[in-house]
């Protein structure tokens, strides 16, 4: 009698495990596609495709999907899915080479957070100070080319200004992130979180940027409709902030007029650099 009460109080209890397993699994994927992840996972995705060229140059690197990796990582976020959307987004647009740098640069990164843990903070966006794990990363995996063929200045410099930028945008999309995550709710956003999140999504929708539908542009139609989804859900002023600060990024740039010293953007995003 004893045996079979034992056996049932172990049936029970493996019963009970299970169904904690079940509400776990259940609980975690309801997160992982949450509403802000969902929208986080989509903008890593596209702006891992997006990167800085003209007709001579094209960098070995994409700093923007970096930069989101790390700016999710220092909020905190899940960035599994991130970061596999990321290396499929960079090798869809930059090729296999790109993505073999892009994968080693990520990969020397998070090394590099795990032998050099980073400074902890509370009350801030950037919750993690990883700038840093960032930069070097960045520079060294741009640099070690340079041991094993004849060494260029242009290469070197090239190699400091890749790993500032993905350094700077980090900055940026560290503020940024706090803003999509937190976008359906009644809260006060500083100038710095809207024009970081203004400055993270214009540079997103120049991935359709040669994508037309009946002669509309789809990234000017995208680039408009933030505008006003920002003005709707957090008032003029986020609407006005985040208005100007896209017309700046994407100012308009003739590609078919190359002769056209009038297509000079403030940010050279996939735009022909004339002189």
């Amino acid at each position: 009698m004893f045996q079979n009460i034992a056996r049932d109080s172990r049936n029970n209890q493996n019963e009970y495990e299970e169904e904690n397993k079940k509400v776990n699994t259940i609980d975690v994927l309801k997160k992982l596609f949450a509403k802000e992840n969902i929208m986080l996972y989509i903008i890593t995705f596209l702006i891992s495709m997006v990167g800085f060229s003209d007709n001579s140059l094209i960098i070995s690197l994409s700093p923007f999907g970096l930069a989101m990796i790390a700016g999710a990582l220092s909020n905190n976020r899940p960035i599994g899915i991130m970061y596999v959307l990321s290396l499929i987004g960079t090798f869809i647009g930059f090729g296999f080479t790109n993505f073999l740098i892009y994968f080693l640069t990520t990969l020397a990164f998070f090394i590099s957070i795990l032998l050099v843990r980073p400074i902890i903070q509370d009350n801030v966006n950037e919750k993690r100070k990883i700038g840093g794990h960032l930069f070097f990363s960045v520079l060294i995996v741009q640099a070690i080319p340079m041991f094993f063929r004849d060494f260029y200045i242009f290469e070197l410099l090239s190699g400091i200004m890749l790993a500032m930028t993905a350094y700077v945008f980090y900055k940026i999309f560290a503020n940024s992130i706090t803003m999509i995550i937190d976008f359906g709710t009644k809260r006060a956003f500083t100038i710095e979180e809207v024009i970081g999140t203004s400055l993270l999504l214009a540079i997103t929708v120049t991935v359709f940027e040669n994508l037309d539908v009946f002669g509309f542009s789809i990234k000017n139609v995208l680039s408009i409709l933030i505008v006003l989804v920002l003005g709707w859900k957090n008032g003029m002023l986020v609407g006005a902030t985040g208005g100007i600060t896209i017309g700046v990024v994407l100012r308009n740039c003739n590609r078919n007029r190359p002769d056209d010293d009038s297509c000079i953007c403030s940010i050279r995003i996939n735009c022909r650099i004339i002189k």
